[in-house]
């Protein structure tokens, strides 16, 4: 019997870090990056974010991959979508 539970001892400790990495590292990222790409596709026209740079800026445009922003009377930058951080209002 100790010898059958030393066998299967090896592989439920395995089983029990997996589980563990899965729950601890990969669950709550997965969580993130869905509420990441829903808060980027309710952004909209005259939408003021913060990006990961910490730049403000009010969407004037978005396309398949850019954003573009307006920072200053006249000063349009473009970004990607994946660097918006935080949608202000």
């Amino acid at each position: 019997m100790s010898n059958l539970f030393s066998q299967y001892s090896g592989i439920f400790l395995i089983v029990v870090w997996v589980a563990i990495f899965y729950f601890l590292l990969i669950l709550p990222n997965k969580r993130r990056q869905k509420k990441h790409q829903e808060m980027i596709s309710a952004l909209k026209d005259g939408t003021e974010v913060i990006t990961a740079a910490g730049i403000k800026g009010t969407v004037t445009n978005i396309t398949s991959d850019f954003i573009t922003l307006r920072v200053d009377k006249g000063v349009h930058i473009q970004v990607t979508k994946n660097s918006i951080s935080r949608i202000l209002n």
